[in-house]
């Protein structure tokens, strides 16, 4: 089965090798781009362990000479007269760990890889551009995406051949690389100069076919119209008999379910379009809420699972996944009042304080290893030795465990893991209490206790596990804003200050000079200068925070930002994701789909709709890449969340215009609505608002002056809680 599997994916490599429609005549000679190789000596060591970040510091030590993602690395490749074998991972995606320790476990494949090629690891997070393209290349070889992806290209910059990698088992891995190793590394020793000519053709054809799709005129025309088709469409992918989510895939669902609370409770939108939003959100909840997805033992919330059911998760966190969550299980309850969605989110934010929170008093990725999922299941038996029996069976009823196990067939038709249970609780714990008949009090303190106990057990299976110590400026802008979201619906003053104190760090940290980077610490351009997406985070933990504190100074630097931005990511006709300094690869790559996670052009656009309802609009050459609603958003809107978020917001503007001198109370109120749907403005004299009062502006064109708290949530909120 493996070797068939192989083979198939060797003869995709292959016909990437010939695709460029240029085969040699015969009795060419080849043509070696050198006379005589040079091998630099910084060639023959690992060049990793100046490096900041979790994907790099996890493979320093490793026996490959791993190279930076630089011009140099080309230049000493060009010099070597070799290919680059690439290696594409994401830190949020643990399965590259286990890819690239089969690679260091085989000492002859080691030896194959340093002798013939020039070794390069590239975090497709920080170096975002590559990680986006290794989906435009798989879609050429028409494989589903997958990482990590192994690349050969060459000294000038060409894919010359690539391959997606299964993280299943060593040998697996071992063949594969050495079947696509055999016959890539022939061709080049055979004919250099062929396979030089012959990629170089097909990137500039990738090029062309890039840039007419990224530059084709596809935008909407009806903007708000082609939102609530959106909206209707993504309800109706969700089916209250099976229980499915259509097109939701592997990944915990927070876009859609960020998108439907929000629409919601909307108060721009019909009742109609509100009411099956809020059906599909509760819906929604009851499915995600009472699963496995959530950890009852450690807290926090699965980002991925395996198969087409909530009830087996994939048991990898991370801690953007956290924050994406937390934003959205707040917002769903705000809409539902479901006091679980808050419970969640708030433990969310614990466990990623408790597991990401680095030295430097930031937030680091995290880079959780693969771990065999039977260490994540428990049988009745397990429980019951344990814990003493009556919190024994509090924990099997709660979580529903059974004897014979709880997994559902579809997740394991194959019965691997019979009589083991995934857990989940989805009731809180006075809710709990109340159902065994104990006072509250005293059933929170002994259930912790349980939890403590399976917890120790539970880490005494997995082992000692590296901590990720790098901060990472993605996931520390991410933290201001689920910071920043807690604090609207919870009024604690403490989430509001951690919200300011990490903003202002990380600006600190991750500032150089008016520009960004991806780390606390330095690295090459190429590696640690911020993307277009990592601006799309600043600003929007920048305006998160502006909203909650009524401070200028957030918005200040969030215009700051977005000129920097606008200066940085401009390109012919579409959104750039790397500054020009930053480049290794020329090709128009532009991030338009939440492929791992937000996408560039939803951040920037939800940014520059917020920027402009507060007066400080992008500039036109910028804003123009930054507004249009794509009309392939309506065939798969799932992918779009964050961009029809932002239209939702532009579209269907609510905005409250401040008084001067508002009481305490009401300022408050103002400062805890939901952060970004409703646009603050401070009310200028041609706005005849009084002292001590506040304007609500519906799209509705609808103007109601309040001067309570409970006026103004009956005016935005009028739903199940204010």
């Amino acid at each position: 089965m493996i070797s068939a599997r192989v083979a198939t994916c060797t003869l995709v490599c292959l016909l990437m090798l010939g695709s460029g429609g240029c085969r040699k005549n015969e009795g060419q000679s080849a043509a070696p781009p050198g006379a005589r190789a040079e091998v630099a000596p910084e060639l023959l060591k690992n060049d990793l362990v100046s490096l900041p970040g979790a994907v790099y510091r996890s493979q320093a030590a490793s026996p490959i000479h791993w190279q930076q993602w630089t011009q140099t690395t080309f230049e000493r490749a060009k010099a070597a007269n070799r290919l680059l074998f690439c290696v594409v991972a994401l830190p949020q995606q643990p399965g590259f760990q286990s890819v690239l320790s089969a690679l260091d476990g085989d000492s002859d494949l080691v030896s194959s890889i340093n002798d013939s090629y020039v070794p390069v690891l590239v975090d497709g997070d920080a170096s975002r551009e590559l990680g986006l393209l290794t989906a435009d290349l798989c879609a050429e070889i028409k494989r589903p995406l997958q990482l990590p992806l192994f690349i050969w290209i060459t000294p000038e910059g060409n894919p010359v051949a690539w391959i997606p990698v299964a993280a299943s088992n060593s040998n697996s891995v071992s063949e594969l690389f050495n079947q696509s190793h055999s016959m890539v590394n022939r061709m080049w020793t055979d004919d250099s100069g062929y396979v030089l000519t012959n990629s170089g053709k097909d990137n500039i054809n990738r090029r062309m076919r890039i840039g007419q799709r990224k530059n084709a005129t596809v935008m909407s025309q009806q903007p708000a119209a082609d939102l609530l088709r959106c909206i209707r469409q993504m309800c109706s992918l969700y089916d209250t008999y099976s229980r499915n989510f259509d097109e939701a895939g592997g990944l915990f669902p927070a876009g859609a379910l960020d998108l439907l609370s929000t629409a919601a409770v909307h108060p721009g939108l019909s009742d109609e379009v509100r009411t099956r939003c809020m059906e599909t959100t509760r819906e929604l909840l009851i499915d995600l809420l009472p699963s496995p997805m959530f950890d009852p033992i450690e807290g926090g919330v699965f980002s991925s699972r395996r198969g087409n059911s909530w009830a087996l998760p994939g048991f990898s966190t991370d801690c953007v996944s956290q924050t994406r969550a937390v934003v959205a299980l707040i917002h769903a309850y705000r809409a539902t009042g479901d006091l679980r969605a808050l419970d969640k989110a708030l433990a969310s934010i614990s466990y990623a304080e408790k597991s990401f929170t680095t030295t430097e008093g930031l937030f680091a990725v995290g880079l959780v290893p693969e771990v065999d999922i039977s260490r994540w299941l428990w049988t009745v038996e397990e429980i019951e030795k344990e814990l003493p029996a009556e919190e024994a069976a509090w924990w099997i009823k709660a979580t529903g465990m059974k004897g014979l196990g709880n997994l559902p067939s579809e997740v394991d038709p194959r019965r691997e893991f019979f009589r083991a249970n995934s857990i989940g609780i989805g009731k809180s714990i006075p809710e709990l209490a109340k159902e065994f008949s104990l006072p509250p009090e005293e059933f929170s303190t002994r259930f912790e206790t349980s939890r403590k106990k399976l917890l120790k057990v539970r880490n005494a299976r997995h082992g000692e596990v590296m901590r990720d110590d790098a901060s990472h400026a993605g996931a520390s802008f991410r933290m201001v804003s689920a910071y920043a979201a807690a604090f609207g619906v919870t009024g604690d003053e403490r989430f509001k200050e951690k919200a300011i104190a990490l903003l202002a760090k990380s600006r600190e940290v991750f500032s150089d000079g008016a520009k960004l980077r991806n780390f606390s610490k330095p690295a090459p351009q190429s590696l640690g200068e911020g993307r277009a997406f990592l601006y799309g985070l600043a600003l929007q933990a920048a305006l998160d925070v502006s909203v909650i504190t009524s401070d200028e100074k957030w918005l200040l630097w969030s215009d700051d930002l977005a000129t920097v931005a606008a200066e940085l990511f401009t390109g012919s006709e579409f959104l750039k994701e790397c500054p020009d300094d930053a480049r290794i690869i020329d090709l128009p790559v532009t991030d338009l789909v939440m492929l791992f996670d937000d996408s560039t052009a939803g951040l920037i656009s939800f940014a520059e709709s917020r920027l402009a309802a507060r007066g400080r609009p992008l500039v036109q050459s910028f804003s123009a890449l930054a507004i249009p609603l794509p009309v392939y958003a309506m065939d798969r809107p799932i992918l779009h969340t964050d961009l029809l978020q932002a239209t939702l917001a532009r579209e269907f503007p609510v905005k409250v215009v401040i008084g001067r001198d508002l009481p305490a109370d009401l300022k408050k109120s103002v400062e805890m609505l939901p952060l970004r749907m409703i646009q603050r403005v401070v009310a200028k004299p041609a706005d005849d608002v009084p002292a001590g009062s506040v304007l609500v502006l519906d799209p509705t064109g609808r103007k109601q002056m309040v001067t309570s708290p409970a006026a103004l949530r009956e005016a935005l909120l009028p739903t199940a809680i204010n």
